[in-house]
Order: C-alpha cells, then sequence, then structure tokens
C-alpha cells in the first residue's frame, strides 16, 4: 500500500489525536462563492501543518495540488530570512559585516545626509522613510545599479528613519543590494544557498523583475507546500526536518530576530495593508499576541491573496496559496481558517482505535494502522515515545479492543 499520510478532507488523524476539520471545510468552500468574505475567490489551495505533520490540504475551485503561485509581498518573508542568516549566521558559517544595525552607506556611501543613518533592520520593517522606486521593477539594470541609481537620487526622504512606518519594498531592495556585496554572492545564490535548498523548495523561485534584478519584497513564485516548510522552519526555531533527521537552516538568534518586532511601538503609520498596524518583525507580520504581550502567530501575505502563518500556541502552520483574489479579501478568509483550524485542533479528541478516522471501528482500521506502521509513519506511533515500534502495535490493539 502507499504511503499516503494526509488524512481525509474533513478529518484527519495525527499521532493518535482525531481532528474535525467539517468547519474549515465549510468556510473553504464557501470562499467560492464570496461567503463571510468581501468576493469569492476562485480558487486556492489550502494546506495546514500540525507539529510539522499535514492534517489538512485542498484544492477548491480554479486552482489544483501544488500549483504554483505569485507570492507578491510574501516574499518579504522568504528574504527576511536570508537577511538574517546573514546577520545571524549558523556555526561555521562566515561571519560577515553585516548586521540589522549595520548601515546602507556602508554598502552604499552615496546615502548622505540624513539617508547616512538607515540601517538594515529599518530597510526590513518599513521604518526606513526611504520613497517608492518603480526602479524594482526594470529588466534592463542590475540590482546592483538600482541600489546605486535610488542612493544617488536627489529626493528627500518620507520621514526621518526610525521615526514612522510606511509600507513598502524599496527600502528592501537596497538591502538586499547590501547583502549581495556584503557575501560577495548574487542574491539568487544566496537565496538559493540560506533557504531553498537547505528546505528543499524546488518550487520557489524569483521570477520577477529579472534574474540579476530579482525584486527583493515582491518577486517570487510559490506554492502553498514549499511556503508552509518556511513558516514551519520559522515555528521550530530553525530546524527543518528530513528523512534522515533534522537539518538546522537558521540560527535561533536569526529566527528570534524574524519574531522579534524591529518597528518601534508606538510610531506613526503612513500607511499599512494590515488594518493598521505596524507591529512588524523581519520580513514578517506579528499579527497575534498573548496576554502577557507574547508573539503568538506570524503572517506573510501578498497582493493577489498568497499567505502563510505560523500560530506557535497550537504548534500549527498553514498556507492559502493563490494569486486570483486580493490581499485584504484573503487575509479575511485567512483568519477564519486559522480561527477554525484552532478550534479543530484544540478540540481534537483521542480515538487511536479509529486509525483511518471514518467514524467506526472495523478491520479497515487495522490495515490503515499496519499500511501507517511499515511506513514508519508518525502517526503510527501510538504510544507516542518517539519511535515506531512493536510497542505501537500493542498499544493500537488494546485501543482497537476498547472501542477507542
Amino acid at each position: 500500500m502507499a504511503c499516503m499520510g494526509l488524512g481525509t478532507v474533513s478529518q484527519s488523524l495525527h499521532a493518535g489525536v482525531a481532528y474535525d476539520f467539517s468547519e474549515v471545510d465549510a468556510i473553504a468552500t464557501g470562499a467560492l462563492t464570496g461567503q463571510n468574505i468581501t468576493s469569492p475567490v476562485s480558487g486556492f489551495e489550502l494546506l495546514i501543518m500540525k507539529d510539522g505533520e499535514i492534517v489538512y490540504r485542498r484544492s477548491l475551485g480554479n486552482w489544483s495540488l501544488n500549483r504554483v503561485g505569485n507570492a507578491d509581498s510574501a516574499t518579504k518573508t522568504m528574504s527576511g530570512a536570508v537577511i538574517a542568516s546573514l546577520a545571524y549566521p549558523l556555526p561555521g558559517q562566515t561571519s560577515l559585516p553585516f548586521s540589522l544595525d549595520t548601515r546602507l552607506s556602508t554598502y552604499f556611501p552615496q546615502f548622505t545626509g540624513e539617508k547616512a543613518a538607515i540601517t538594515i533592520r529599518q530597510a526590513f520593517c518599513h521604518t526606513s522613510g526611504i520613497r517608492a522606486s518603480s526602479l524594482l521593477g526594470s529588466t534592463t539594470l542590475t540590482l546592483q545599479q538600482v541600489a546605486q541609481t535610488i542612493a544617488t537620487s536627489l529626493f528627500a526622504l518620507n520621514f526621518s528613519p526610525g521615526t514612522a512606518f510606511s509600507y513598502g519594498g524599496t527600502s528592501m531592495h537596497v538591502a538586499g543590494a547590501a547583502a549581495e556585496l556584503a557575501a560577495q554572492t548574487p542574491w539568487n545564490t544566496l537565496f538559493h544557498q540560506r533557504i531553498t535548498g537547505p528546505l528543499g523548495l524546488t518550487q520557489t523561485t524569483f521570477v520577477l523583475s529579472s534574474p540579476t534584478n530579482p525584486r527583493i519584497a515582491g518577486g517570487c513564485n510559490s506554492t502553498a507546500l514549499d511556503f508552509v516548510r518556511l513558516m514551519e522552519m520559522i515555528r521550530r526555531r530553525g530546524l527543518h526536518a528530513t528523512p534522515t533527521g533534522d537539518v538546522r537552516v537558521l540560527s535561533e538568534a536569526a529566527v528570534d530576530a524574524i519574531l522579534t518586532r524591529q518597528s518601534g511601538v508606538g510610531i506613526p503609520i503612513v500607511s499599512s495593508p494590515l488594518s493598521g498596524s505596524s507591529d512588524y518583525g523581519i520580513g514578517i507580520w506579528l499579527d497575534r499576541r498573548n496576554a502577557q504581550g507574547a508573539v503568538t502567530g506570524a503572517l506573510a501575505v501578498g497582493a493577489r491573496g498568497f499567505s502563510a502563518w505560523v500560530d506557535l500556541d497550537d504548534g500549527m502552520s498553514g498556507a492559502v496559496a493563490t494569486d486570483l483574489s486580493n490581499a485584504q479579501n484573503v487575509l479575511g478568509l485567512t483568519n477564519l481558517i486559522r480561527a477554525a483550524a484552532e478550534r479543530a485542533i484544540r478540540a481534537g479528541v483521542d480515538c487511536i482505535g479509529d486509525f483511518n478516522n471514518d467514524g467506526g471501528i472495523t478491520g479497515d482500521d487495522i490495515a490503515a494502522f499496519f499500511t501507517a506502521y511499515e511506513c514508519g509513519a508518525a502517526s503510527s506511533d501510538v504510544n507516542q515515545d518517539g519511535g515506531v515500534t512493536g510497542d505501537d502495535i500493542a498499544a493500537f490493539f488494546t485501543a482497537y479492543q476498547a472501542g477507542c
């Protein structure tokens, strides 16, 4: 039998716990006709992971599983991971003259006067004051040429560095050019070396604006599965699970920086696509906090709806992959799905005997268990001792005979 392990559409079994995703199903299906959101979403893929395992995956409408979509501004989170990897390198990686407090003028001395004080941190959390530039979309200039042109242009800042929040991508573009100079490596190579290669993201690439001028803050294509792997790595503080064991992709310090507010608390908001929020880490929205103020959730969202999230308190990560709508519309959908998934996961009921999660205890559950067991799937670790052994067979049959 094939090793699937994805569960059913509306229910899923994970580590011996059954989740009822019927509410998630209803929300996702309703989105096709615009229920509970501003306008219909004609197609998307929805993928949810719990503790690193896929517990829900479905394509709806005019979309297919693993379809590549334009990530647009969700790219900022991918690029933020590159920046964090350079600022907080892994043991054994070359330490570079590059940190969040490095000034752009270190690499582009054309930034003078008030602009000389702009840091990488400010560039990647929308507080630099740099105005928008159409050069980000150039297909004839290189990333370095665009950065130099922006630095030498005679324009005033929107505001003094660090004193306000204004969402945009130009400052990130310049920071990406600085990263190239610091690492002496082209951005696309850095991206592969630091992120897509270690994570095995085979469908994630920069397609805008050109190979020599990758649009740092909005040029990626990706898939739901690829993007969730990034978010899951962030949830696990830099670790990525592989068939041969965990691989460290980012240092814990890098993940801490990504998930720490880098924009000043209480600063004026010039523009923000997230309901007036300025709670921003390195390339990612920090959109959920607990009563004590600790970050419990973070979000990446693109202009045409491509969204991905991580909910730290529930061990959950997920994505809505689409480029057929708009950010605000899919943001509403994403929030509904996250809340429904959270309720399903928190209400999960132990029912190990119903291994195939069809609502009955039958011989089919024995077959489903042994299929998972022979594949070494984590779901067959019934006694949850961290290994798939003969003890799990005994534990399964005890639950099966008891009727749960």
